[in-house]
């Protein structure tokens, strides 16, 4: 995976060739924070409508 190489204007220096690329522990690092994400809005979002039912 190629996600930082210098044609894309992924990095600032004029002398930099191609990228390294992206390893696959970023790729399951990232991947690992957007199911958190998701999984805490999910519990918010439950939260929310139980309260909702508890006080009105």
């Amino acid at each position: 995976m190629d996600l930082f190489d210098a044609e894309l204007g992924g990095r600032d220096e004029p002398e930099a060739g191609e990228g390294r690329g992206c390893s696959w522990v970023t790729v399951v690092i990232l991947g690992i924070f957007v199911l958190l994400a998701a999984l805490a809005h999910a519990l918010f979002g439950w939260a929310r409508d139980l309260l909702s039912a508890v006080f009105s």
